[in-house]
């Protein structure tokens, strides 16, 4: 039976006992009689109270349930007419004991990760305070407890102000010393919000190992460029001076050399220079290359840029019979750079596609210029040869080259350039379909 039957049931009970009541005490002089059935009415109408209560004393103890995360009660559904509600609130009840385990099991599951992460993790509030230090953050700092971020200024001056000075998605790297050895560290930081407070979040790792491990990898490829490039002028020298020695040493004198034998000697001692010029030119590459070129900053436009550049290029490109394509955002592309260098760059890296879609039919040069959030990408995209994927970890090794008459320092002096100006100059390739070299600078507005 439903709660509004057992309460219309009772109220008619009242109001019966009451007309009894009445008519008792208008038509008859009893005296017990009606003390009864006041009685009974004041018991009918306890009873009605206390059942309509009943429902309220119920959901204030689902309420207080809810509020202090208790969720072993269970309301018993021995109570006619409130076995639905009651139904009700256990329902709730086990979908809030569900939720709590789960979030209790993420929790769980979360500071397992936490301890156990190998990259340190350090939260703080806007004012500073620290909420989270993890293992790895107390290993690697060798502080056991950091109460608020300003402290990381007994670890290292340096350290507080590149944290200070970091924007949430900025990724910097920092030497310093703790505990009396040099050590690089990558510190990254992102912004997050809980109940309308700020947070911040550094990923600090110790790249040590990592750097070193590329740094020899680099030295092995560049001895290996710079070995090829010296044997191939080296060899030729010492076998021709090797081959003039014995033959001085069997004529004794110039004297006695023929006519055909000085031509010989002559054309040996002209490959001779010619090779040694050649490495003398190739040294001094290499000390060119190694140094940093200085930078004159101002602010223009790459688009303006880009415009000016194809211009330059269209009589090659029309010659070429290549398509161009030219795409750019709608929003601006302000930079802050060298214009010479960043010319210098966006030439060499127009210059190779066109020579590798020379010949080709349906070449196709694409250049995209396009502003995502705080960056300036700027891509060139041709349908060339493509590169093998044996020479794309090479591309960038200065003095390495697959063409028979390049220096192998263009792509590497460019990506040297966008690195100077705190940019990335990658290259992705699939042979035989497109090859795409990307520029990515930090945009001003």
């Amino acid at each position: 039976m439903s709660f509004k039957f057992h309460v219309i049931f009772r109220c008619l009970l009242i109001l019966l006992a009451s007309l009894v009541l009445s008519w008792v005490l208008l038509n008859r002089d009893w005296f017990f009689t009606p003390l009864v059935l006041i009685i009974i009415i004041s018991g009918l109408v306890a009873n009605l109270i206390y059942y309509v209560e009943k429902t309220s004393r119920n959901l204030a103890q689902f309420l207080l349930n809810v509020k202090q995360g208790g969720f072993t009660h269970s309301f018993k559904n021995d109570q006619e007419g409130q076995n639905k509600l009651n139904k009700v609130f256990n329902d709730v009840i086990e979908e809030f004991h569900r939720v709590s385990m789960e979030r209790e099991s993420h929790y769980l599951y979360l500071q397992t990760l936490n301890e156990n992460l190998g990259v340190a993790l350090i939260s703080y509030d806007q004012e500073g305070k620290i909420d989270l230090l993890n293992p790895a953050a107390k290993n690697l700092l060798k502080r056991p407890i950091l109460r608020h971020i300003d402290e990381l200024k007994e670890i290292d001056d340096g350290l507080l102000a590149l944290v200070r000075s970091l924007q949430s998605g900025d990724r910097k790297v920092l030497k310093t010393i703790i505990d009396n050895q040099l050590i690089q560290l990558s510190i990254q930081c992102k912004l997050f919000k809980v109940q309308d407070k700020t947070f911040t979040l550094l990923l600090i790792q110790n790249i040590n190992e990592e750097l070193e491990q590329k740094e020899v990898e680099a030295w092995q490829r560049l001895v290996s460029v710079l070995t090829h490039e010296i044997m191939n002028s080296v060899t030729p020298i010492a076998s021709l001076s090797d081959a003039f020695n014995k033959l001085l040493e069997r004529k004794k004198s110039f004297d006695n050399f023929s006519e055909e034998e000085t031509q010989d000697l002559s054309d040996s001692l002209k490959t001779i220079e010619r090779r040694s010029k050649g490495l003398m030119k190739f040294v001094n590459a290499y000390k060119d290359f190694a140094k940093n070129p200085d930078l004159n900053i101002t602010q223009f436009e790459l688009d303006e840029l880009l415009q000016r550049i194809i211009k330059l290029f269209q009589p090659d490109i029309e010659s070429a019979q290549i398509e161009l394509k030219y795409e750019k955002g709608k929003e601006g592309s302000m930079i802050a750079a060298d214009y010479d260098l960043m010319e210098h760059v966006i030439i060499n890296l127009i210059k190779n596609a066109i020579e590798a879609l020379r010949g080709k039919e349906n070449a196709v040069l694409s250049i995209q210029l396009a502003k995502t959030n705080r960056q300036i990408a700027l891509k060139i995209i041709d349908n060339g040869p493509g590169i093998a994927s044996d020479d794309m970890d090479k591309v960038f090794i200065p003095f390495y080259t697959t063409k028979k008459a390049g220096s192998g320092v263009g792509l590497s002096l460019a990506r040297k350039i966008i690195k100077l100006h705190d940019g990335n100059l990658l290259v992705k390739s699939i042979p035989n379909q497109y090859t795409c070299f990307t520029i990515e600078l930090e945009a001003l507005k």
